[in-house]
């Protein structure tokens, strides 16, 4: 994780277990939300997502964490909806981070894409109304190799159209923050301008 770190990568925390009852009762959230917020300095984490993406969002105030990630919207999710936004939004104290992308998975596994014409054609979506591209990728989903292809021709396209902010989410959540909040100095608000004229979008990246 320290050399991920030292590389420009960010370390994020995804739950203790990735079994799907984070949230059976409040008893389970709170033993395992005071472990999960003991690991967050240990790892340098300052990013939270749920394992399977279950919400709740009043439970998950109690947790140490300045943002959260879920999907702005997605039908085949173990819990279908989401934020409904193509930018980040406060949800009490963090921050919440969409993502605006279909996941890997999803695209792959679910739908049975093999290009990625989705991807860039959200991406076009978003770039129209100045939001947030925001994409979750899993290592084991992407050893398959035409799905490791497709991946890349999405990021050598992105790379070639520019215009965009490439931060890690940590970032991102504390320029929002900084936005809703204020004040910002001179450097973010030159950004925030930017963003206000339509001539930059934010591109965030979560793996």
């Amino acid at each position: 994780m320290r050399d991920l770190q030292d590389r420009g990568f960010e370390v994020g925390l995804h739950g203790l277990k990735h079994d799907g009852r984070l949230f059976d009762s409040y008893q389970e959230f709170d033993c395992r939300a005071r472990r999960i917020n003991k690991h967050l300095p240990a790892f340098r984490a300052v990013g939270f997502r749920s394992p399977l993406r279950h919400p709740n969002p009043e439970w998950m105030q109690s947790l140490a964490v300045e943002y959260d990630c879920f999907f702005d919207t997605d039908p085949f999710e173990p819990m279908p909806g989401g934020t409904m936004s193509l930018w980040p939004i406060m949800i009490g104290h963090f921050v919440e981070l969409p993502y605006t992308l279909p996941q890997d998975f999803t695209l792959t596994e679910v739908v049975g894409e093999r290009t990625p014409r989705i991807w860039l054609e959200k991406a076009d979506f978003i770039a129209r109304f100045h939001g947030m591209a925001l994409l979750i990728t899993h290592p084991d989903y992407l050893s398959d190799p035409a799905h490791l292809r497709m991946y890349q021709e999405f990021l050598e396209v992105m790379c070639g159209r520019g215009g965009f902010w490439h931060a890690l989410p940590r970032d991102v959540a504390e320029w929002w923050r900084r936005r809703v909040f204020g004040p910002v100095e001179s450097a973010d608000w030159q950004l925030e301008a930017e963003m206000r004229e339509g001539r930059l979008q934010v591109a965030g990246r979560h793996n």
